[in-house]
């Protein structure tokens, strides 16, 4: 997938489980706009050409509707690379803007404490269409706006965030049979000086006791 390629270009992460972008009806509205802004474009020249008689004045336009084409294609690649990533250690907010520009905040899965969802428009109940809250320690929010389907989408993100914190056991560590070999020779050879010592010991209170007699 073309976002998932580029995201991983451009953000050092762990292996991608999930990628979550914009609902669909977010590039309808800049689509219709755009429409607007090139439909009145067109009116406007078919205006001034009929009243003013000056040869570049198509030219003018025509570079017009070329850049607000460009634009619209920049923005509609910005929107559609804007996305919430899901990884091995937690969530990453990847915004796109303008052409080479991107920006990423990264959470760790146990340091977000719930992840809900809202809807406030009725355009956003006919589309089916929420926005997702991040929020982490001390009240911290972070939001990603216009999502579809969003109760599948926190699910997956409580799913992902459930299998990376819970708690793995502990494997028993497998001793080296040359660390044994090792720790048998410290021991013997602690062994060897703390019996020496008491030897001595012993034979100093003998030779003590000697001479009293």
């Amino acid at each position: 997938m073309i976002r998932t390629a580029i995201i991983k270009r451009n953000i050092n992460t762990s292996e991608i489980h999930h990628v979550i972008g914009h609902h669909g009806s977010v590039f309808f509205k800049t689509f219709i706009i755009y429409i607007w802004v090139l439909a009145w474009l067109l009116l406007l020249y078919l205006i001034l050409h009929r009243y003013i008689s000056w040869p570049y004045l198509k030219r003018i336009f025509a570079w017009l509707w070329l850049a607000a084409l460009i634009k619209f294609c920049i923005d509609f690649f910005d929107m559609y690379l804007d996305s919430l990533v899901l990884t091995d250690s937690g969530i990453t907010i990847y915004l796109r803007e303008w052409l080479l520009e991107y920006k990423t905040e990264s959470f760790d899965w146990d340091k977000i404490e719930t992840v809900s969802f809202d809807q406030k428009w009725l355009w956003d109940k006919i589309f089916v269409k929420w926005d997702i809250l991040i929020r982490l320690e001390h009240d911290i929010e972070f939001p990603f706006v216009d999502i579809y389907n969003p109760k599948k989408q926190v699910a997956v993100i409580q799913q992902l965030k459930k299998l990376s914190t819970r708690e793995t056991p502990v494997e028993e560590k497998q001793t080296d049979p040359e660390d044994n070999r090792k720790f048998d020779v410290l021991v013997e050879a602690l062994w060897e000086v703390v019996k020496d010592y008491i030897d001595r010991d012993k034979q100093e209170t003998t030779d003590e006791d000697s001479a009293f007699e």
